[in-house]
């Protein structure tokens, strides 16, 4: 139960850094690719932006998906790793269709990953409404 324990906090610290990471280089990336203050701001400009913040997230998020799937693959969860990848999106999406599941006391695994992928995801969330109000605010701010 202990290692089983330990492996749960290792794979939520990998979530956490993963998209720790992630927010860390998105934003720095966004501030320099950022139209400066007076210059023009198009709404071509600020979709193409949040298009790519988009993906960003949605990399991150496949990023984590894909440590779970290796956690279940290296132990021996699934036969192959399309299945194990098939059931930590699932399980990290929260969607858990039931279909497939994992032996015994790796159960506990899919129930964490989704608690971790709700986790992520209003992470993600936050990031993304705090990008838009930043955005809807230079675009205000450049018309005037």
């Amino acid at each position: 139960m202990f290692k089983l324990l330990l492996l749960l906090f290792l794979l939520v610290s990998a979530c956490v850094a993963i998209h720790g990471a992630g927010m860390i280089l998105g934003l720095r990336w966004l501030g320099r690719t950022a139209p400066h203050h007076g210059h023009h701001f198009s709404l071509p400009a600020m979709f193409w932006i949040l298009i790519r913040v988009v993906y960003g997230l949605l990399v991150l998020h496949i990023l984590q998906i894909l440590v779970w799937a290796a956690c279940y693959q290296w132990n021996g969860c699934f036969s192959d790793f399309a299945t194990s990848f098939y059931y930590s999106a699932t399980s990290y999406s929260t969607v858990g269709y039931g279909d497939v599941v994992p032996p015994g006391s790796w159960r506990i695994l899919g129930a964490v990953e989704a608690v971790t992928g709700i986790l992520m995801f209003g992470w993600s969330t936050g990031v993304l409404f705090s990008v838009v109000n930043h955005l809807q605010a230079r675009f205000k701010e450049s018309r005037h």
